[in-house]
């Protein structure tokens, strides 16, 4: 079996075991209504949107990206989501399973990627239609040898969402990362930007065109544009897939990627 085929195979498995747990998650008895599944999936721009208060909910899914001169790369990104209440919620992320091609000749690496804690919050709204959020991020050097930098990074987004009209809705993102490991000319921090126009068809699609791009000095800017669609198979099950393409040469040609997001059930009472 082909590395193509082996990673088509293992996202399959992943959305499979994803749905296994939907069905067998247990129904919240509460005289509330059961709230839906909050995807944060899939473009690279955040909104400031949280998941239902007191339910866990998690998000999974694999990519492959490459191209350009860069190393194939497969992974299995996970986000496992708490609210306490609709202004913070907790994160927790990272790359369940890595797998690494070099583009030059060499030996693939494999195994388990960084992992991510979260804080995040909303604001209150102060104008109908318009969201203001900030997400406080710690990556730790969770990753297997030759997957991550070794180092500890720090990072502040701030989120901006605007309702368009016609039912268009734009997210925007800037977030500043401190990175614990880089080369002697390159400056320690790095700046991220994105933007998101997403369009909502019936109820069960919503549709996304995505823009980001990074900046660090001493190093090559990126950029790149995402097309992205998901589906509500149910209230409690989101699906999604896309692609992404490079817009310069110092950014993968191509990313591709597919996974879903599942509410699994109740913890407890969260504070309103």
């Amino acid at each position: 079996m082909n590395k193509k085929l082996q990673n088509l195979c293992a996202i399959h498995a992943a959305a499979g075991f994803g749905l296994c747990i939907s069905m067998l998650a247990p129904m919240a008895h509460s005289e509330e209504a059961e709230p839906s599944a909050t995807p944060f999936r899939p473009t690279v721009t955040s909104g400031a949107s949280l998941s239902a208060p007191g339910w866990l909910e998690l998000e999974f899914g694999g990519q492959r990206l490459g191209g350009n001169g860069f190393d194939a790369r497969s992974s299995w990104p996970y986000l496992l989501k708490y609210s306490l209440n609709d202004q913070f919620a907790l994160l927790l992320g990272g790359d369940a399973y890595v797998a690494v091609t070099p583009a030059q000749f060499g030996a693939d690496f494999t195994g388990r990627g960084d992992s991510t804690a979260t804080l995040k919050y909303r604001a209150p709204d102060a104008i109908e239609g318009m969201s203001l959020g900030l997400e406080a991020t710690v990556k730790f050097a969770t990753a297997s040898e030759g997957l991550g930098s070794g180092e500890r990074d720090y990072s502040l987004k701030g989120i901006y969402g605007l309702d368009l009209p016609n039912g268009f809705h734009l997210d925007t993102n800037l977030m500043s990362t401190r990175l614990g490991s880089v080369s002697a000319n390159q400056g320690q921090n790095q700046w991220t930007w994105a933007a998101a126009v997403s369009h909502a068809m019936g109820e069960r699609w919503t549709f996304s065109f995505d823009l980001s791009g990074t900046q660090q000095r001493g190093a090559a800017s990126t950029a790149q544009y995402m097309l992205a669609a998901s589906y509500s198979l149910n209230q409690r099950v989101v699906l999604d897939a896309g692609f992404a393409q490079g817009l310069n040469s110092d950014t993968p040609r191509y990313t591709v990627f597919s996974g879903m997001t599942v509410l699994i059930g109740k913890l407890g009472r969260a504070d309103r």
